[in-house]
């Protein structure tokens, strides 16, 4: 209060009192100190460059991005984490942030390759490192032993000592969880070791799911310019048939089995204060099994391999340059049951060379310009080598109106894990969805934002992907190694958030997504639907007391229509089929005080709706996705602590 008084035109105390607000769990307060620190960064222009005051507003708005998270406003938190990423792309914080908002459908390798980039950027600190955040396709619904971020219950000073983080969940359908982070920080050396565990049954037959996940971090500043780090992860997932299917049918048999281990080395140096280069390389082992005991059947395979990275980024005033290379290889070994047509071993390759540039011209203006060649080949599959541009644009019209725009084209890779240094997004478009290995995908997206004043934000979306599909296991016609299906998909997303008061904020959204198969591909109508259209109106209440208490009440409306084929007729005729429910949540908690954690119950399908729901798992090459919706009543109890 007394900096405030005294330098009215300093952004710094509106920032760290931001801070402060959020711990005291007061994070609309929060939110209204951290646009008046945005407001006032420019008039630290007398004392620092063009340069540093874009690193200075992208640290503030990765800030502002987080506490947007907490009180649900989920698009303005990507939107300030995205921006923050393009003005100061060695800033960890801003990649962290997008790591912890990316929590959505198809969003799972966005994430990991941002918490990738955001440690290899990080200093030294007591961050505890979370064990699941770096996996991809853990299975688990929107209830299992998560939080948004780990960055609030860290001290704004680090001091050598250690820590430690306990995560706990109990509830119906037999779930249990829990994630115990044992971290520390001595001098130039921090060390994180971390264990998670979540199991449930499930809400029907084969629904069950358990999940094993054990990590060891270590990091050391060698020099002040030079940062090292190693890190060994060991996964073990089982699990029966969880898709979502339109009619309801599942697999009764079916089980899985994953069994990974990941050791990778990273490191960051520091040539210039304009200049950095960051490099990792990573080593997989990876046997997933799928087991039909019905019939008899195994299918499964064993993927050994490495990738290496190495990138360059750059700053100067108004611009960026991110200049980067990869290379990949693994060996693929089939573990196939005798009975099976295909028991041929195979190999996978991959190199790439990307650059990107972000410009500012005028000032209000960040221009985004892309280009990457990329060489895949997956023997006795498929084989790809081609450039892909990238164009993007950002326009601050004003302070209340911004517009983004972009067009580009990527390759979903073939590759065992999805970690990758490779910006994520073009002008705040993910251009890292997950599709079958060596689909070509070109985006054309939009996108409007805009303030009306303090406490009103809303905006527009809208998203067209076009995908080249390559399937060798189907072609066989003409001899060919692999055929191409040209599937369509259009995204519109409209958002609307509100700060009535001090203490309560309302989000709501309204998406829809279509999905159109290729018409000329009558095969491929036995791997997806023909058609698949969804609207969804999610709307979210939240109460935050300054006492600790807070709570939240959620309503989500679907709507989906399906035209596929069904398979329970001899004919395998096309059928129709509308599936339509609305959907209670409902969360208390309390935050203990002095950053102690927090004590939360929740309830997902409050009125146990029944329903048939059409998930997007036969777009990815595993045949899973996370669970989105779930027909049945789930109560979880959460316990969180940190010393």
């Amino acid at each position: 209060e007394l900096a405030k008084q005294l330098d009215p035109r300093d952004p710094t105390p509106w920032l760290y009192d931001a801070i402060r607000l959020q711990s005291i769990n007061q994070p609309i307060a929060a939110v209204e100190n951290l646009q008046k620190s945005i407001e006032l960064n420019d008039d630290r222009g007398v004392y620092r460059s063009r340069l540093l005051l874009d690193e200075d507003l992208a640290a503030r708005s990765a800030t502002l991005g987080r506490v947007y998270n907490e009180v649900g406003f989920t698009e303005l938190g990507l939107q300030e984490g995205r921006q923050s990423v393009s003005l100061d792309p060695t800033n960890y914080s801003a990649h962290r942030l997008l790591a912890d908002s990316y929590f959505g459908p198809g969003m799972d390798t966005a994430r990991v390759s941002e918490l990738l980039q955001a440690q290899l950027l990080q200093p030294i600190n007591i961050t505890p490192v979370q064990p699941q955040m770096a996996e991809t396709k853990l299975l688990i619904p929107n209830a299992g032993p998560l939080t948004p971020s780990l960055y609030e219950f860290n001290p704004l000073f680090v001091r050598n000592r250690p820590t430690l983080f306990f995560s706990g969940l109990g509830g119906n359908q037999d779930a249990w969880g829990d994630e115990v982070i044992v971290s520390g920080l001595t001098d130039r050396f921090s060390y994180s070791l971390g264990q998670f565990h979540y199991q449930s049954n499930g809400y029907r037959t084969n629904d069950d799911l358990e999940n094993n996940l054990y990590n060891l971090f270590v990091q050391a500043a060698v020099t002040p310019d030079l940062s090292l780090q190693a890190e060994y992860r060991h996964r073990e997932t089982i699990y029966g048939d969880l898709r979502s299917i339109f009619d309801g049918s599942f697999r009764s048999s079916e089980r899985n089995n994953l069994d990974q281990d990941t050791a990778r080395i990273g490191a960051h140096y520091s040539l210039s204060p304009q200049t950095d280069v960051i490099a990792s390389v990573i080593y997989v082992d990876q046997k997933s099994v799928t087991k039909f005991p019905s019939v008899d059947a195994t299918i499964g395979a064993r993927n050994s391999g490495a990738q290496a990275e190495a990138q360059l980024i750059h700053k100067a005033d108004g611009f960026n340059i991110i200049t980067g290379l990869k290379s990949y290889s693994a060996d693929v070994e089939n573990l196939d049951s005798p009975s099976s047509s295909n028991n041929s071993d195979s190999s996978i390759s991959q190199q790439m060379a990307y650059s990107y540039v972000n410009v500012k011209i005028p000032d209000q203006v960040i221009w985004t310009l892309g280009l990457s060649y990329e060489s895949d080949q997956e023997l006795n599959v498929a084989g790809i080598h081609q450039f892909n541009p990238k164009l993007g644009v950002q326009w601050a019209l004003n302070d209340q109106v911004s517009l983004r725009a972009a067009a580009f084209q990527f390759i979903k890779p073939s590759l065992v894990f999805q970690q990758t240094i490779e910006p994520t997004q073009v002008a705040g478009f993910n251009q890292f969805a997950d599709y079958i290995n060596m689909t070509v995908a070109k985006n054309y997206g939009l996108g409007l934002d805009v303030r009306f004043n303090q406490q009103l934000f809303g905006g527009l979306e809208a998203l067209r992907r076009d995908t080249d599909i390559p399937f060798g296991i189907y072609a066989e016609r003409d001899n060919s190694p692999y055929e191409i299906t040209h599937n369509q998909e259009n995204f519109y997303r409209a958002y609307l958030y509100w700060l009535p008061s001090p203490h309560w904020a309302v989000a709501t959204s309204w998406l829809y997504e279509e999905f159109e198969a290729d018409e000329n591909c009558q095969w491929c109508l036995f791997w997806s639907p023909a058609q698949l259209k969804t609207i969804s109106l999610p709307l979210n209440i939240q109460y935050f007391n300054p006492s600790g208490f807070f709570s939240g009440l959620g309503i989500t409306y679907v709507n989906q229509d399906v035209e596929a084929l069904d398979f329970r007729s001899p004919e395998l005729n096309m059928v129709s089929s509308h599936n339509e429910f609305t959907l209670v949540n409902a969360s208390l908690g309390y935050r203990l005080p002095k950053r102690w954690g927090i004590i939360a119950l929740q309830a997902n399908n409050l009125f146990d709706r029944k329903f048939n729901f059409q998930d997007y798992s036969f777009q990815t090459p595993t045949g899973i996705t996370n669970p989105l919706y779930i027909p049945e009543r789930t109560v979880y109890a959460r316990l969180i602590l940190n010393f």
